[in-house]
């Protein structure tokens, strides 16, 4: 759960996904929970360990009716001593990642769109990036709602959208590409990425 959840915010946003989506990758790399816990206390605890106590501002911006401020200070642990394995090194790009988006003041989380331009991604931007030899990526892979695109501004969409890629002739709904021209896609066909 995310701290903010624990503290007794009541306000379900995207940056709780945001966060889940983090706890979710570093189990995939750890190969168990990053928080693991029977109770949000239980969390909370291992959320400490990790990330060191939270400051007065953390705490207000988690929950701004929290008063209580009473934890032991904890100093953070080292993201690259979490992600520590004996088989396989984690990448720096995936340590990077995970702790922009484990941070206790959901304010500077990113949005799901700005997850999407990290730098761990950059291969899928690559035109010849395939899921195997004989598999390519999907083509609608880069074709965005017009929500999405609404949540967009130049810069983001650079980011987003490589140069390269041009929306594929049968997008129904309105598809950007990095130049910004559009494509339609079909109501039936897969849901943008």
């Amino acid at each position: 759960r995310a701290p903010e959840l624990i503290f007794g915010a009541t306000d379900y946003s995207a940056v709780i996904d945001i966060w889940s989506t983090a706890c979710v990758t570093a189990e995939l790399v750890l190969g168990q929970p990053i928080f693991p816990g029977e109770s949000g206390v239980d969390q909370l605890v291992e959320i400490i360990k990790v990330l060191g106590t939270p400051t007065r501002d953390e705490l207000t911006a988690m929950n701004p009716n929290y008063t209580e401020f009473k934890f032991p200070q904890i100093k953070p642990h080292p993201w690259t001593k979490v992600f520590r394995s004996r088989t396989s090194p984690t990448s720096p790009e995936t340590i990077d990642y995970i702790s922009k988006l484990l941070v206790y003041d959901p304010k500077i989380r990113p949005s799901g769109l700005q997850c999407c331009t990290h730098c761990l991604f950059d291969d899928l931007r690559d035109q010849s990036a395939r899921i195997s030899s004989s598999k390519p990526l999907p083509e609608h892979l880069f074709v965005f709602s017009k929500e999405e695109q609404a949540l967009m501004d130049e810069e983001l969409r650079q980011k987003l959208i490589p140069s390269w890629f041009k929306a594929p002739a049968d997008a129904g709904r309105t598809a950007t590409t990095a130049s910004g021209s559009g494509g339609a896609r079909p109501a039936e066909s897969a849901p943008p990425a």
